[in-house]
């Protein structure tokens, strides 16, 4: 009998013979040499194709499905025939091929891909450009070389207008099923000296979640009239259909904009907080001569590090003796007061290298006296719960109107505490506070927001008064329950984390109010002075946990 033919190696499935000592690779055109071994031409298409040499070569010859094969004997002295292993058969060129295509376009992985590049740019705020970085093509091509990047000109043509168009339709259906929507606006100006508005809406879901959206930030052509200011809100509100559903509209205090929220749009204007804070720290600031002084030497010494390479060395070398980490001085911002407790505290931190540093250079007129320091130190302390009552209401995702009553409080609490130490700053905060903050418990929003929020409800309020008069007026506007059913569902809805672990306090803003919710506790105070049976019970509820969210349900 002839002896059968070796089957030829699946590598000339890939390779073709140029002449007896040259091979050519149909994938990339590549020219190896070939001595009668195939071995080279493995090695090549393992590095240079290995997803070709993967899904398709193979070193087991193909059995035919469902063929037997011949047993003399299994062990047991029994003869006869088992079936053959299925083995995958080998695929053909053209499935090879294949799986080399890239995706057509309009294919539906070519669009899944497409459109997790247009979401990457949009939520990681990336440049269009980052589809032409080759670093970034690479990668693409390391991860799927059968997938293309679209252009930066299809992006802006195709793929963003149409995530648009998706984002407006589901934005708009979301807002369609909140009931009440409260807007924040602000003008402000580019670093191109051009007027822009920003509106930007705050609804909760039937889910119970809160959200929040920009609308439109537009650009405010026309002189920064109450009236030209009232007609861009306007249009941007009819555009997504929520004027009607706007309970209030959250401004700063300028006279232009809060004329164009109520006597133009005849809506209710609440003054932001945080910027309303932004002014009583720095009045305060710049009318405590010893504060003033204080921070305008700090600033010159930070300035002076800032603009002095050598300086800048020398203060790292000497941060490093200390084995101190190394951290750059922060300059204020005239328009922001926090950094100038982010420039103090930074100081007074690095005080000791910094003090080195300009004796070492020859700067000692500008080092701080010991005095000097101290007022650094009692700044620092008395602004520090204003810091972080300022971090904590630009958070975006906590209900903020609720806490403005036991904010105002906590800080008025501090201030106190803090008189005897640096008296000047501390009785100019509490000339501004007066100022700025009188009348907020009288404020029906600002009020209802607290007494209807489960952390705090009437804990926070100096005058009872207030906090009964709020009472009555919510009981009137209420909905009366549908029977006792009614009553007993909502009763027992009713969640409560007072049995939960009390997180960690903060340093300072909110102790003495946690202290007085620990005695309200634990002399079981009883909260009942409404006639309505559910506010009575509202009332009469332990306080929920601070930290938990308000809108919390199960």
């Amino acid at each position: 009998m002839a002896p059968k033919r070796a089957r030829p190696s699946p590598v000339w499935d890939f390779m073709e013979k140029v002449s007896p000592t040259l091979v050519k690779c149909i994938v990339c055109n590549s020219h190896l040499s070939y001595n009668k071994c195939t071995s080279t031409m493995m090695k090549h298409l393992k590095t240079k194709h290995p997803i070709e040499f993967n899904g398709s070569y193979q070193t087991t010859p193909p059995q035919p499905t469902g063929t037997t094969i011949s047993v003399t004997d299994n062990g047991h002295g029994q003869q006869g025939e088992v079936a053959a292993p299925e083995v995958g058969i080998q695929p053909t060129l053209k499935d090879v091929f294949s799986k080399r295509e890239v995706y057509k376009d309009g294919g539906h992985k070519k669009q899944q891909l497409d459109s997790l590049v247009v979401k990457m740019i949009v939520k990681d705020m990336q440049p269009l450009s980052v589809v032409e970085d080759e670093g970034f093509r690479e990668l693409v091509t390391g991860l799927d070389p059968r997938y293309t990047l679209p252009s930066r000109r299809d992006l802006v043509r195709t793929h963003l207008p149409r995530l648009f168009q998706l984002e407006k339709q589901r934005l708009h259906e979301e807002l369609a099923s909140a009931n009440y929507i409260a807007l924040t606006t602000d003008i402000w100006t580019s670093r191109q000296t051009r007027g822009y508005i920003t509106v930007t809406a705050h609804y909760i879901l039937p889910r119970w979640s809160l959200q929040s959206c920009v609308l439109e930030t537009a650009r405010l052509k026309k002189e920064h009239t109450a009236e030209n200011i009232a007609d861009e809100i306007r249009r941007v509100c009819n555009e997504w259909d929520v004027l009607h559903k706007a309970c209030c509209i959250v401004t700063d205090n300028g006279a232009n904009i809060v004329a164009a929220v109520t006597k133009c749009l005849q809506i209710k204007q609440v003054p932001c907080f945080a910027h309303t804070l932004n002014l009583v720290v720095q009045s305060a600031i710049k009318n405590s001569e010893e504060v003033r002084k204080v921070r305008e030497k700090v600033k010159a010494i930070v300035t002076f590090f800032h603009h002095s390479v050598k300086a800048s060395d020398k203060l790292a070398e000497k941060q490093e003796e200390k084995g101190l980490q190394k951290k750059k001085l922060i300059t204020d911002v005239d328009t922001r007061w926090n950094s100038i407790y982010y420039m103090l505290e930074r100081f007074d931190e690095q005080y000791e290298v910094i003090t080195t540093t300009l004796c070492l250079l020859g700067k000692h007129q500008m080092c701080l006296s010991s005095d000097e320091l101290e007022t650094v130190k009692n700044t620092v302390q008395v602004l520090e719960p204003f810091e972080e009552a300022t971090r904590e209401m630009s958070a975006e995702k906590i209900t903020t109107l609720s806490k403005i009553i036991p904010l105002i409080r906590a800080l008025q609490d501090c201030t106190v505490t803090h008189k005897a130490s640096i008296f000047s700053l501390c009785d100019e905060l509490q000339k501004q506070f007066t100022k700025k903050f009188t009348g907020m418990e009288a404020n029906f929003h600002i009020a209802a927001g607290t007494l209807l929020d489960p952390r705090f409800k009437k804990v926070p309020f100096a005058d009872s008064g207030n906090s009964k008069m709020i009472e009555e007026r919510l009981i009137k506007i209420m909905k009366p329950a549908v029977g006792n059913e009614g009553d007993q569902q909502a009763s027992s809805s009713i969640v409560t984390h007072q049995e939960s672990q009390t997180p960690e306090r903060k340093k300072t803003l909110w102790k003495m109010f946690d202290e007085k919710v620990e005695r309200t506790v634990k002399a079981g105070q009883s909260y009942s002075a409404g006639p309505h049976i559910d506010m009575r019970r509202y009332l009469e509820e332990p306080l929920t946990a601070r930290e938990a969210d308000p809108l919390y349900q199960t």
